[in-house]
């Protein structure tokens, strides 16, 4: 699985709802887990799991000052083939 970094603001989400507790865990530590995301024909990102984070970062950075590095968020792309494993490493596990 490729874990990737990118300006929020590249990736196209909805904005909704999210708990305070979101916020304030996004505000100190930031993302924990990565954005999972597909992209359109035209090559654009498109959130499809990750909107209420993104929107809270989004609030974040409206919000607060001193928070820039909360910008870059890890994400994944599900539909361009590097969220698959290399299989030929399956044979060598032996634990």
């Amino acid at each position: 699985m490729r874990i990737r970094m990118i300006d929020f603001k590249q990736i196209h989400f909805e904005y909704r709802k999210y708990s305070q507790s979101m916020y304030d865990s996004i505000k100190r530590i930031g993302l924990s887990f990565p954005v999972k995301v597909n992209t359109d024909e035209a090559g654009h990102y498109v959130c499809i799991d990750g909107h209420k984070r993104l929107s809270a970062i989004y609030d974040l950075l409206k919000n607060e000052s001193g928070f820039e590095k909360r910008r870059q968020v890890p994400f994944i792309v599900y539909n361009d083939g590097s969220s698959r494993s290399n299989d030929c490493w399956r044979s060598r596990n032996t634990h």
